[in-house]
């Protein structure tokens, strides 16, 4: 899979579960499934915007 197909893959799913919210008649449910689209929507910008760049925290001193 090349990074397009992933992209448009990614937004199927986020479409999805915008869809899925809207029909379901249980709350919990529902914002479940938007905050699931809406993690879908920050990761899918993430992959666009360009390489992931991890964070690497420094070692933390040890207590001896």
């Amino acid at each position: 899979m090349d990074r397009e197909q992933l992209i448009a893959k990614m937004r199927g799913r986020i479409d999805m579960c915008r869809r899925l919210a809207q029909s379901t008649t249980d709350k919990r449910t529902a914002d479940t499934l938007r905050q699931m689209a809406e993690e879908g929507e920050r990761d899918l910008a993430e992959l666009i915007a360009g390489p992931i760049r991890l964070a690497i925290k420094p070692d933390l001193p040890t207590a001896e």
